[in-house]
C-alpha cells in the first residue's frame, strides 16, 4: 500500500486536514460508492479509512467486493461517542477491531452469545 484515502463527513473534513491528513468531504453514500467502485475498477492499491456511517449505507455487493479485494484494505473511523464506560461503547469498539483486522476475537468479559 502505498497510498491512503480518507473519507469523511464534509463537516469533518477539516479536522483531519488541520492533522495534516489529506481527505475527502462526502455526505451522500452515492458518490462513495462511485469512488470505490472507480478504484476497485483500477485495482488500486490502497489503504481506505471510511466514515463508519458511511460505510454502514453502502450496498452489500459493494461491502463484499471491498472484502474479496486483494488491492483494497478498509478501515473504518468511529463518527459517534458514546458515553464511557457503556457496555454499547465497549462493543462499538470491539466490533471495529473485528472489522479493521478480518479475524473474529472474543474478548474478556464477552459472553458467547
Amino acid at each position: 500500500m502505498n497510498k491512503m484515502i480518507v473519507i469523511t463527513k464534509t463537516d469533518q473534513v477539516d479536522g483531519f486536514r488541520l492533522a495534516g491528513v489529506d481527505a475527502i468531504g462526502v455526505d451522500d453514500v452515492q458518490t462513495v460508492e462511485e469512488m470505490i467502485k472507480t478504484w476497485l475498477g483500477k485495482h488500486e492499491p490502497l489503504l481506505l479509512a471510511l466514515d463508519d456511517d458511511l460505510f454502514s449505507r453502502l450496498e452489500g455487493d459493494l461491502k463484499k467486493r471491498i472484502y474479496a479485494s486483494d488491492e483494497m484494505l478498509l478501515v473504518t473511523i468511529p463518527d459517534k461517542i458514546l458515553p464511557d464506560g457503556d457496555r454499547m461503547r465497549k462493543q462499538h469498539i470491539y466490533e471495529m477491531i473485528r472489522h479493521a483486522t478480518g479475524v473474529q476475537i472474543r474478548f474478556k468479559g464477552e459472553s458467547n452469545g
